[in-house]
């Protein structure tokens, strides 16, 4: 069952200046842990050890003044440091670390510490992808491979929820991916809209006019065109096999209108507490009953709005009871 609230707050920690801070920091601490280390082996000024040591310093660097930067919705900074780690990371690996480093502080360096480091530079690149290259891949497809603009390279449906459930199972708190506790409410604000291809109003999360069902959130930056949104054909899950375990969801991207999605300053409610009003959207798919006696329940999807029965206790409200 998708939870619209749990997915926006993650799209939002993802997005954050604080998140590409503590990116840097965790560049930081590399850069400590491995100057440290190679000073104790007399090896400080050895070679290519100065280059690995000055390359996470620049990443450091580079993730604050890219947060820095996306305050003034300026992302693509932290957005190319985020995906060229992958290159830096191949080049230290082929230095000969084994030949001064113990089985376990290679480890430590290769696993723990690197690892960490791509957990935050692939969520980094994954969320800002679709609201940095979107619009142009749609717009403009590659005619190479034109079928390309389809693939989504962001959170297609809500695999951000399995990312950041897996990642913090996998790393047993060595991440510092705080949530707010109880997660924020979110509300669709209709009034503010964008078609894709259109000029972005405003930076944040925005929620599609399709619905979640098949689809996601996504991010959009003010003055960039709106992307398309992706519709899910084929889950990771149904399309993996032996040979291929976590294979790309398979998508279609469509042109769609987006809608401003807010935190109402309320908690999040719970099942048996979530209520709408007529005219609102739904907040999460299912089956809602009119708080009125003898009134039948309804179905609905996420993002439709909510009827009203013309009841003569005035606006109908709903209160969702479960599942489908």
């Amino acid at each position: 069952m998708r939870n619209m609230h749990l997915e926006a707050a993650i799209w939002n920690l993802f997005i954050s200046d604080e998140f590409f801070e503590k990116a840097a920091q965790e560049c930081e601490d590399m850069t400590a842990w491995f100057g440290t280390l190679a000073i104790s082996r007399r090896i400080g000024n050895l070679g290519r050890n100065n280059q690995i040591f000055d390359t996470f310093k620049a990443l450091a660097r580079d993730f604050r003044r890219g947060a820095e930067m996306a305050r003034l919705n300026d992302y693509k900074l932290v957005w190319d440091t985020a995906r060229c780690f992958p290159g830096d990371v191949r080049g230290m690996m082929e230095q000969p670390l084994h030949s001064w480093m113990s089985e376990t502080e290679y480890q430590e360096f290769s696993g723990a510490r690197i690892g960490r480091l791509m957990s935050y530079t692939t969520q980094i690149e994954n969320a800002l992808y679709n609201a940095i290259m979107g619009a142009d891949s749609f717009f403009n497809p590659n005619p190479n491979w034109p079928e390309g603009s389809n693939n989504d390279y962001g959170f297609p449906d809500s695999d951000i929820v399995d990312t950041y459930n897996s990642e913090m199972d996998w790393y047993k708190g060595q991440l510092h991916w705080v949530l707010p506790d109880p997660v924020p409410e979110y509300v669709i604000n209709k009034a503010i809209a964008c078609r894709t291809g259109d000029e972005v109003p405003w930076t944040g999360v925005w929620y599609p006019a399709t619905g979640l069902e098949k689809h996601s959130l996504t991010f959009a930056i003010k003055g960039k065109r709106m992307q398309p949104v992706f519709h899910v054909l084929r889950t990771s899950k149904e399309l993996a096999t032996k040979e291929n375990m976590f294979p790309s969801a398979e998508t279609v991207a469509l042109a769609t209108t987006w809608y401003q999605l807010l935190p109402s300053g309320r908690p999040a409610s719970t099942n048996q507490e979530l209520r709408a009003k007529a005219g609102e959207p739904c907040p999460k798919a299912g089956t809602w009953q009119p708080m009125e006696p003898g009134a039948k329940p309804r179905n609905y999807v996420a993002g439709e709005t909510m009827a009203n029965l013309g009841s003569a206790y005035g606006i109908t409200v709903w209160q969702w009871i479960g599942d489908r």
